[in-house]
């Protein structure tokens, strides 16, 4: 992404309403499929942590490596958090030192073009047994201004996504999810595309609104703690997968 937008997305993390829902919702998915193992031995990595807002929540689940190719993005990250975290500068295909219990790919997948390949490539970093919890944007009918500002490839539909995970993933949950919000974020941005394109925002829309607004989507949003985990929702503004590498991989 460009520079400014790693500089807002730094500025608004902890309190913007998606990313506050999103940790409490991705918090939730790993505690239902966490692997069986003791904190103290749980390898954890974030595949694109981006400026490190989730580096806090997951390392309440063992210890966490965050990587990220972008070094604007980890130079804030370091401003925000000092030496706390161990963050690597990496791209995918590179490889790490060592195999992963739990691997986070949060709204990353999209910014990759061979996104197939790159879910080789996390095959490769799971122990057998191991997890990997990824979300992206949902619906190519829902693509604006917003994914070019960021840079995205593509928004996926369910039977997309599934047709990219390789065989020896075994896929435990794929649902769409920011159902709740589902209906007016579809509204805005379709009726977003009557307006002419000069008029549209050239930039992503990832700007904190109102407090009494962000309070209110944020109270939305993070009541699918308790439904995406477990239910499945044919709609949503993203969508949510469970992949787990079985234990006989070799």
């Amino acid at each position: 992404m460009d520079p400014d937008e790693y500089k807002l997305m730094a500025s608004v993390e902890d309190t913007h309403w998606w990313w506050r829902a999103r940790r409490e919702i991705i918090a939730r998915v790993i505690e239902r499929y966490f692997p069986p193992i003791e904190k103290n031995d749980c390898r954890v990595l974030e595949v694109g942590c981006g400026t490190g807002a989730n580096l806090s929540m997951l390392a309440g689940f063992g210890d966490v490596l965050g990587a990220e190719s972008d070094s604007d993005a980890i130079s804030y990250l370091r401003r925000k958090h000092g030496q706390r975290f161990s963050v690597v500068h990496h791209a995918i295909p590179q490889p790490l030192s060592g195999l992963f219990d739990i691997l986070g790919m949060f709204d990353v997948l999209e910014h990759i073009e061979d996104d197939g390949a790159a879910l080789r490539w996390v095959t490769a970093q799971l122990k057998p047994g191991g997890i990997a919890v990824i979300t992206v944007p949902a619906f190519p009918f829902l693509w604006t201004e917003h994914d070019e500002a960021v840079r995205h490839f593509r928004r996926y539909t369910p039977a997309a996504f599934k047709r990219i995970v390789p065989k020896e993933l075994e896929p435990l949950h794929v649902t769409c999810f920011n159902s709740l919000l589902f209906a007016p974020v579809a509204g805005a941005r379709l009726s977003a595309r009557l307006l002419p394109k000069r008029y549209r925002p050239r930039k992503s829309q990832m700007q904190l609104p109102p407090r009494p607004l962000n309070w209110m989507l944020y109270r939305l949003f993070r009541l699918e703690r308790h439904l995406a985990p477990q239910m499945w929702s044919p709609f949503g503004v993203s969508l949510l997968a469970v992949l787990r590498r079985p234990q006989s991989s070799t």
